[in-house]
């Protein structure tokens, strides 16, 4: 008898050995799909981290439009004639546009120079205002682009 119960004893260690076996595969098996789930999450979330990423991009630029649309709303200087000679690649605050106009008219008087004319001097320097108090700043750069053509 002490044979069988050994075998016996020994049956449900083997049992009870297979059973927990059978639990550690399980384990293993649940530990990899949460690894999974993990890597897919992580995934989502750098997907997700890039979109807020672009949208914040897409956001500055739109309040920098806005922004300068408010400004050139309330901008109240010279405007640039349909008829303005130079291309307008110079990029920069609205004071920086007004010099990069400066310059601009007196390269045109320096061209204008070398064809003598000054009645196309006189033309080409007159800027159109929306207030009177530009149109004595309009005067004055006529008149220094007179003075730099003598």
């Amino acid at each position: 008898m002490t044979t069988e119960m050994s075998i016996n004893v020994k049956q449900r260690h083997l049992l009870t050995i297979e059973k927990l076996r059978n639990r550690v595969h399980q384990m293993l098996k649940c530990v990899i799909n949460l690894h999974i789930e993990f890597l897919v999450l992580e995934s989502n979330v750098n997907q997700l981290i890039d979109d807020v990423r672009d949208f914040n991009e897409e956001l500055m630029e739109v309040q920098r439009l806005d922004a300068l649309i408010s400004a050139l709303r309330n901008y109240s200087g010279p405007t640039i004639c349909h008829e303005w000679p130079y291309p307008l690649i110079f990029k920069g605050t609205i004071d920086d546009a007004d010099v990069a106009q400066i310059l601009n008219g007196r390269q045109k008087v320096g061209k204008s120079k070398i064809n003598g004319n000054l009645n196309e001097t006189k033309d080409n320097c007159e800027l159109k205002s929306r207030s009177t108090v530009n149109n004595t700043t309009t005067h004055e750069l006529c008149s220094e682009a007179i003075e730099f053509r003598n």
